[in-house]
C-alpha cells in the first residue's frame, strides 16, 4: 500500500496528495463538504490545517480524518 508523503491543501477545497510510490493524487473534496463527516471542513482555514499522520491519514485536529485507501477508494470509483 502506498504511504503518503505530503498533502499540499489547494484554495479550491482539493488536496495535491504525494505518495512514495511516485504517484500525485489530485483529490477534490468539494462533494464530500456537504457531508456531516466533512461539513467542517467549508472553512478554508479549517480545511488548510490538514496533517499527514503515520504515513497513511489525512487528519484535520478533532475534525476528521481520512485514509489513503478510502482516498484510493473514492478515486477508483
Amino acid at each position: 500500500m502506498p504511504k503518503i508523503i505530503r498533502v499540499e491543501p489547494k484554495d479550491d477545497h482539493t488536496l495535491l496528495i504525494e505518495l512514495n510510490n511516485k504517484h500525485m493524487i489530485v483529490y477534490d473534496m468539494k462533494p464530500r463538504l456537504e457531508t456531516v463527516r466533512f461539513c467542517g471542513l467549508a472553512d478554508i482555514n479549517s480545511f488548510k490545517a490538514v496533517k499527514v499522520e503515520d504515513e497513511n491519514t489525512l487528519v484535520w485536529d478533532s475534525l476528521c480524518q481520512i485514509t489513503i485507501d478510502e482516498v484510493l477508494s473514492m478515486i477508483e470509483r
